[in-house]
């Protein structure tokens, strides 16, 4: 009777265990993949697109997580289309601080933001 009682509580610990796993992510997605596709499809303001970006980090925050890798430099870019260029550069080096790896891109934004200027 104490094996049975014994593997019953091991099992349901690690069925909570592997639960909780599989329900942790690394980045907060949220609804960044239909942002994305917005930014595609033509449909939507650029005003809307921004508007929507900006909640999205706001409820990446609210959720304690990481904003999903390009979020940034993504913001950075609708910031740019609409002349923000502080905006731009602000979220362009933000990508870059977050994910090194985006380094060379990032610099690449940035440098032809200050081009734009001249």
């Amino acid at each position: 009777m104490k094996k049975i009682i014994t593997t019953a509580i091991a099992t349901l610990i690690l069925a909570v265990c592997a639960h909780q796993s599989q329900s942790a992510t690394l980045y907060y997605w949220g609804d960044y993949h239909k942002l994305q596709y917005q930014a595609l499809d033509g449909k939507t303001s650029l005003e809307e697109q921004i508007a929507g970006m900006e909640k999205y980090f706001i409820d990446a925050a609210s959720h304690h997580s990481k904003p999903a890798p390009g979020a940034h430099a993504h913001l950075g870019m609708l910031y740019a289309q609409a002349g923000n260029r502080a905006g731009a550069k602000a979220q362009f080096e933000k990508e870059k601080a977050t994910f090194p790896e985006s380094a060379t891109y990032m610099n690449f934004l940035l440098k032809n933001i200050d081009k734009d200027k001249s």
